[in-house]
C-alpha cells in the first residue's frame, strides 16, 4: 500500500506524549488522519490510549482493533543519562517495545513501519557518519537503540516487512520541556535569570529543527515499495555541527542577555566528542532537505519559551 495523502489514513504513534511524539500527533491531526497514541503518560485523552509498549498482549490488542496504515514507533528511553543511571530499565523498554511493535505489525501486516532511531548510534565510528557505517555505541542508551535497529532489519529482512529505520541528530524546536536537554535547559536558565551551566563545551553536535524532523517523517511513510532499498536506514541532519559552548552562546546573544557560562564538573564518561553526518539518501531518495538554520530555529523556540513559560 502506498500512502499518497494522510487524509482517512489510520495512523499509530507509540510514545506520543514526548516533545517528538506530541508534535507527530498534531501534523496528522492536520492532515486529517485517522490518529491514535500509544504512552505511558496522556496528553490528548481524547486520542491517545495509555499502553506499556513492552506489555505484548496490550499492545497487541489496540493495533489489532485500529488496523493502522502506518506505526511510527518513538516510544523510548530518550534521555542518554538515563541509560546511565538505569541501564537495565533502559535495555529493557528501547529493545521489547521495539520487539514487541515489530511482532504487532508482522502478524498484522501492517502496510508501513517506522523505527525512530539516533545517529548516537553511530558513537565513535569514523566521520562522516553514513548509513552503511557499522554501529559503533559504548553506553547503554546509544546501544539499546543499535539492539532496537538490528531487530528491525532483521524483521524486514527474514519477513519482507516495509520497515524504515531514520536517525535523527539532536532534535530541538518549541515544546521541548525536558530541562536535561541543552537547549530547553539554557533557554529556561536564562529566563530564570540565572546562569546556564556547562561541564566541557567542546563536544560538537548536529542540531534538528523539529519541523524538519516532523517532515521526514511524512516522507518515509510515503515512501513507495519501489523506492525501499535493503538497507533502510536514513540519517536526518544538518550536516554541520558546533559545540556546546557555541550553543549556548548563540542561545544567549539571540535572547540578548547579559549572562556567563557557569562550569561544572563532568558528569558524563565516554562521551562523543565529534558528529558529522551524511544526509545525501534522504535527498536522493525522499527529496528531503533541512529547511531552518540554527538560528532561524533556535529564534523561533526561544519565542515559544517567552509566551509559554
Amino acid at each position: 500500500m502506498h500512502i499518497t495523502s494522510w487524509r482517512n489514513s489510520r495512523v499509530l504513534i507509540t510514545g506520543s506524549s514526548g516533545f517528538v511524539g506530541r508534535h507527530l500527533m498534531s501534523f496528522f491531526r492536520a492532515q486529517n488522519a485517522i490518529t491514535l497514541g500509544i504512552t505511558r503518560h496522556p496528553v490528548h485523552k481524547e486520542s491517545e490510549n495509555v499502553v506499556d509498549a513492552s506489555n505484548l498482549s496490550s499492545l497487541h490488542r489496540v493495533v489489532k482493533d485500529f488496523r493502522p496504515h502506518a506505526v511510527f514507533h518513538l516510544a523510548s528511553e530518550a534521555v542518554v543519562e538515563a541509560g546511565q543511571t538505569h541501564p537495565y530499565e533502559t535495555f529493557h523498554n528501547n529493545i521489547v517495545s521495539t520487539l514487541n511493535v515489530l511482532e504487532s505489525c508482522r502478524m498484522l501486516s501492517v502496510p508501513r513501519i517506522i523505527i525512530a532511531s539516533t545517529v548516537h548510534v553511530y558513537g565513535d565510528a569514523p566521520l562522516p557518519y553514513r548509513e552503511d557505517e557499522a554501529a559503533r555505541p559504548s553506553r547503554p542508551y546509544e546501544t539499546s537503540k543499535t539492539a532496537s535497529d538490528l531487530i528491525a532489519q532483521s524483521y524486514a529482512d527474514s519477513y519482507n516487512l516495509p520497515v524504515l529505520i531514520p536517525r535523527f541528530a539532536n532534535i530541538y524546536g518549541p515544546g521541548d520541556t525536558n530541562a536535561t536537554r541543552i537547549v530547553p535547559k539554557t533557554i529556561q536558565a536564562i529566563m530564570r535569570g540565572e546562569q546556564p551551566t556547562l561541564w566541557d563545551g567542546r563536544a560538537r553536535r548536529d542540531y534538528l529543527y523539529i519541523d524538519d524532523a516532523i517532515h521526514a517523517y511524512d516522507l518515509l511513510g510515503k515512501i513507495t515499495e519501489q523506492q525501499m532499498e535493503r538497507n533502510r536506514i536514513y540519517n536526518f541532519a544538518t550536516g554541520t555541527s558546533v559545540t556546546a559552548k557555541k550553543l549556548m552562546e548563540m542561545i544567549i546573544a539571540i535572547m540578548k542577555k547579559d549572562v556567563k557560562i557557569k562550569r561544572i564538573p563532568p558528569p558524563r564518561t565516554r562521551e562523543i566528542t565529534r558528529q558529522k553526518v551524511v544526509w545525501t539518501k534522504a535527498k536522493r531518495i525522499l527529496g528531503w532537505s533541512p529547511m531552518t538554520d540554527l538560528v532561524a530555529g533556535l529564534s523561533k523556540t526561544i519565542e515559544w519559551y517567552s509566551r509559554s513559560l
